[in-house]
């Protein structure tokens, strides 16, 4: 790499990072608080993760859930985790299904959490907006919208797929995907379909305890409170020096984020009616970042003086050992593939011998 053809430009890279406009009435959105207000609550939190392999034929794949739990003051405890391992076959959507297989298992884990421990919240790792946003309906399947097919599915396969994802949640042994009756029957397409479908489904029943649930973010691209602002509303919150957490915006409000309508009017066919979801930022304490926080129920300050109470560096302990403790590393899948027996190349290696 010619780094002195790059360097040429170190100029004009300074001074467009010195000339981004921060210039905008953040204060006016901003509580000050001290966090004082803290009482006995129990926190829930979890996360997922999954990794593969790309051989020529197939897509080796793991897919896996934690969750921890921790009242105010007191110690973090562990609660249900599960691990999923499969095969998909080399289709085009293989990376966003593998996604999808993550964030069922990660619901599934919140919803074992919901159902049968006694807590009052439970943290999700990342922005509600972002997990509301998933139903890829663009994807077309034989000629038809998959929004269509997927509603179609519902209403011939809807209760099975939701009796058996109880199921799962009851004995523990919680997959990335449900197999119904006529599983080995269905085409990758159909497949497909059911995923979505079964993400769907989850998504109804973690929402009979919306008060309950939480999305803690460190990152957002979302521009909402600072429309003009050619940067996220984040960056903009992070220049607040002191601790406290901003006024809260209504995502599902069409005058507010417009470009949100079409999924909440989308979700009412599935039974979900999304009343509310709020949209703010929260910082802990003068030394660490800025937190997004999403709710669908309006959050107080006895509330964030919890978080701040089972908080590390600004951040949920339970939120971090989770991250840390499901990540599934390469070296890990590759010992699962030699146990499995499986010592073939990769795609990738294929490809690099021609």
């Amino acid at each position: 790499m010619d780094y002195s053809k790059l360097l040429s430009k170190k100029e004009d890279i300074c001074s467009k990072i010195k000339n981004i406009d921060f210039n905008f009435d953040y204060e006016s959105y901003w509580n000050n608080c001290d966090f004082n207000n803290h009482s006995n609550a129990v926190f829930a939190g979890g996360d997922g993760s999954f990794n593969k392999i790309d051989y020529i034929n197939y897509c080796l794949y793991i897919s896996g859930a934690v969750s921890y739990i921790q009242k105010t003051g007191g110690r973090v405890e562990e609660s249900v985790s599960s691990w999923d391992s499969n095969i998909i076959l080399p289709y085009r959507y293989v990376q966003s299904r593998l996604s999808l297989y993550m964030l069922n298992m990660e619901l599934k884990v919140a919803l074992w959490n919901l159902k049968n421990k006694d807590i009052d919240y439970y943290l999700y790792d990342g922005s509600l907006y972002s997990l509301l946003i998933q139903t890829n309906n663009k994807i077309s399947i034989n000629g038809e919208s998959l929004e269509n097919s997927i509603f179609r599915y519902y209403e011939l396969y809807g209760n099975e797929i939701k009796n058996k994802i109880f199921e799962e949640i009851d004995s523990k042994n919680i997959n990335s995907s449900v197999e119904i009756s006529n599983n080995s029957k269905f085409s990758e397409e159909e497949k497909i379909i059911h995923e979505q479908l079964e993400y769907l489904i989850l998504l109804s029943e973690i929402l009979k305890y919306r008060e309950k649930i939480v999305g803690v973010a460190k990152t957002s691209k979302m521009n909402i409170y600072f429309k003009d602002a050619l940067i996220p509303d984040l960056a903009i919150f992070s220049r607040c020096k002191n601790p406290g957490y901003s006024k809260p915006l209504d995502l599902v409000d069409e005058k507010i984020n417009k470009n949100f309508y079409k999924n909440v009017e989308y979700f009412k066919k599935f039974g979900i009616d999304l009343k509310k979801l709020n949209y703010q930022f929260l910082k802990l304490d003068n030394n660490n970042g800025t937190l997004c926080i999403t709710s669908f129920e309006e959050l107080d300050e006895d509330f964030f003086s919890n978080i701040q109470k089972i908080s590390v560096s600004g951040y949920p302990y339970i939120l971090k050992k989770s991250h840390e403790n499901v990540k599934i590393e390469k070296k890990e899948i590759e010992k699962f593939a030699k146990l499995l027996g499986i010592y073939e190349k990769t795609d990738r290696d294929s490809n690099l011998e021609y």
